[in-house]
């Protein structure tokens, strides 16, 4: 099954870091210079060399007590670096109880929130940790904070499969970003936000955030986050039946990373390539990267193995060191005190087979629950492909139905009015009393049916959206509008079903026309947005530009007809707020029952 990477904000690069054996004299210098003040900000550098160096040159039992919460962290962040997790999560516990400041307890928790994600083995209740984060986040007013604790509520609903709620979290974060200014967090969120629409099969969605992704990190110039993006793109290009631009974008996606030392993403990359040569047809290209893709995973799996038979000699070696100090020592004992220490080296050798063979069941449980999520991944891409066929087949019945109607009203509602003219001119000259009343009935049967023909055509034609809906209308009109190149205006929806009514659909329409109208002729914007959100039983509409705004006290005076736009709302039992300031842009919120 092809694989998507999606982007965590921190763990991409934590636990992949290449850990540097052997440094320089010049950095050994820099590193005892470093206080343990500076350990928060290496930590964030992810420079796991210098951290060693601070340690090294500081005794904890000499440190005080804040000073000791900062040594923890330290360690905490070596021992996840190298996989320690049981040990690191038990530091990471020893700084948070050691400090009384509240962004060395929130770095703690995020290292721990990691942990848990990554090894599960570790019995600990995240939840407990994601609520304190997001407690600390609001009372520093930190929005980089705030969007980190967010972070990991959007992970466990990913997890849970509820992606509406974690598609509303990760638009919470976007907002924030965009607040605040924080570009590299707007990135990262935006990225989540394409592979959330992905999940959900809101295609055209995906495919925005993913392009405008995969821009934004083409100007950073950093080839993995391209290589990342590009593969993701390819997945949703597969999903749409541009199966050979998948191919072309994962091709690049590799030859980006090539020297890059990541063996994970390229020995996923090159499955990804030979799932979508074989949905281009490309079989003989397909059987390579198959074998590619065989051989690089075996290799991995073989240096996981190598790894793990080199740390089981390295114990076995070391209780035989053991065990031939003890039998040295228990010369010189009696008889009952070697037996004593007999029993407690089986002991120590038990509980070392007991811990590595807890190790390796809890591995195999972590493949398992992978494979079964993986499975409903592969399950749930069933059901919406075979929901796309069923769209599909009413889309063409409605087309259908529609032609119907068209006939109906140009060929058989002309033909009955043609003879319906011609019996009204007979009824006329009949003389006969008979006759005329035959005749006239026989107008009145025509009449009745050439009525409830055009009834029938009429009805199918009432909607003034009919032709491109809701959706469809506005982005044509925000083309129009960008054509003019005064302004740029994008529309993002996420939620609607397309199950409203064409009333509410035109009043809407009506509204949003409005309120484009009113940000082209006054607001002296560059760029707008119209964000709509479908929920069970309300529609929500969000209109933000970047220009002049307004003093909201002068609304009766200022010609923006924001009170024909309220009447509208309230005709459909909505409710409208408006956020402005001078200088400062403006968000209209607007909300519309459904019930």
């Amino acid at each position: 099954m092809a694989r998507l990477f999606p982007y965590n904000h921190q763990s991409t690069t934590r636990f992949i870091i290449t850990i540097v054996l052997i440094l320089t004299s010049i950095q050994q210098v820099i590193a005892q210079a470093q206080p343990l003040d500076s350990v928060m900000n290496i930590l964030n550098r992810n420079d796991i060399a210098q951290l060693r160096e601070i340690v090294k040159n500081h005794d904890v039992n000499d440190l005080n007590k804040s000073d000791q919460a900062l040594y923890f962290l330290a360690t905490g962040g070596i021992k996840c670096a190298i996989d320690d997790f049981e040990n690191a999560y038990k530091d990471l516990q020893k700084a948070k109880n050691h400090s009384d400041d509240k962004r060395v307890i929130f770095m703690a928790n995020d290292y721990m929130m990691e942990l848990s994600n990554s090894a599960s083995e570790l019995q600990v209740a995240p939840e407990s940790l994601m609520i304190e984060n997001l407690s600390i986040a609001t009372e520093l007013n930190d929005p980089t904070l705030l969007i980190k604790s967010k972070f990991y509520f959007m992970f466990k609903e990913i997890q849970l499969g509820n992606y509406a709620q974690a598609q509303n979290i990760c638009y919470e974060m976007r907002n924030i970003s965009i607040e605040n200014d924080l570009k590299q967090e707007l990135i990262d969120t935006e990225f989540n936000l394409g592979t959330l629409h992905y999940y959900q099969a809101q295609n055209d969605s995906a495919l925005f955030y993913y392009q405008k992704n995969l821009a934004d990190v083409i100007a950073k110039k950093d080839t993995f986050d391209i290589a990342v993006r590009l593969n993701n793109l390819a997945m949703l290009q597969m999903a749409i039946g541009k199966n050979q631009a998948a191919v072309d974008n994962l091709i690049e996606a590799k030859e980006l990373i090539k020297n890059k030392n990541d063996k994970e993403l390229s020995v996923g990359l090159l499955r990804n390539i030979a799932d979508a040569q074989t949905a281009a047809g490309n079989y003989k290209e397909a059987i390579d990267y198959y074998n590619q893709f065989i051989s690089e995973e075996d290799s991995l799996e073989r240096s996981d193995i190598a790894q793990n038979l080199k740390e089981l000699q390295t114990k076995y070696e070391t209780a035989e060191k053991d065990l031939e100090n003890a039998e040295l020592t228990a010369k010189n004992l009696t008889s009952k005190n070697k037996i004593y220490l007999l029993l407690f080296i089986l002991a120590c050798i038990t509980g070392i087979g007991a811990y590595l063979f807890n190790r390796m069941r809890q591995k195999q449980k972590l493949l398992a629950a992978q494979a079964e999520a993986q499975k409903q991944r592969e399950e749930k891409l069933l059901r919406d492909q075979e929901l796309a066929g069923i769209d599909a087949m009413i889309t063409g019945q409605e087309k259908e139905r529609k032609k119907i109607a068209q006939d109906l009203h140009d060929d058989i509602g002309s033909s009955l009015t043609t003879a319906r003219m011609c019996i009204e001119n007979v009824i006329g000259k009949s003389n006969q009393v008979e006759n005329k009343k035959i005749l006239e009935n026989a107008y009145d049967l025509l009449n009745d049916t050439y009525t409830k023909v055009r009834n029938i055509s009429h009805a199918q034609k009432s909607s003034v959206l009919s032709s491109h809906g809701l959706i469809g209308t506005l982005e044509q009109l925000a083309s129009r509008i960008n054509a003019g190149k005064s302004i740029q205006v994008e529309v993002i929806h996420h939620g609607l079903q397309g199950n409203l009514s064409n009333s509410m659909e035109l009043g809407l329409f009506r509204i949003i026309q409005e309120l484009l109208n009113n940000t082209i002729k006054h607001a002296e914007a560059q760029n707008a947005s119209i964000i709509l959100t479908g929920y069970e039983d309300h529609v929500s509409i969000m209109v933000e530009d970047d220009g002049n705004g307004f003093i909201p006290e002068n609304l009766n005076n200022n010609g923006t007809g924001l009170d024909s736009i309220n009447t509208r709302v309230q005709n459909l039992d909505g409710t409208m707020e408006i956020d402005t300031k001078l200088k400062r842009g403006t968000t209209i919120n607007i909300e519309i029952p459904l019930v």
